[in-house]
């Protein structure tokens, strides 16, 4: 699955066409799909990722941490 964000930051829904929110939703589905049966996916494996949060939350934190950690990084 190749990105077509590539270089993109996703800072605001509203930078996006309708378009590319459709496959953003497709996309985590797809993963949500494929981590249900079993089929691993490691599009992270080799990257560096570094998540910056403006206010302290334990949950938002964990809850990245999984999905990165699910993504092989």
């Amino acid at each position: 699955m190749k990105s077509r964000m590539a270089g993109r930051d996703f800072l605001t829904l509203m930078d996006f066409s309708k378009e590319e929110v459709e496959y953003f939703l497709d996309t985590a589905a797809e993963l949500k799909r494929s981590r249900r049966i079993g089929k691993p996916h490691e599009y992270l494996k080799g990257k560096t990722v570094a998540c910056l949060f403006e206010k302290h939350s334990t949950r938002t934190r964990v809850s990245f941490q999984a999905g990165i950690a699910q993504l092989g990084a």
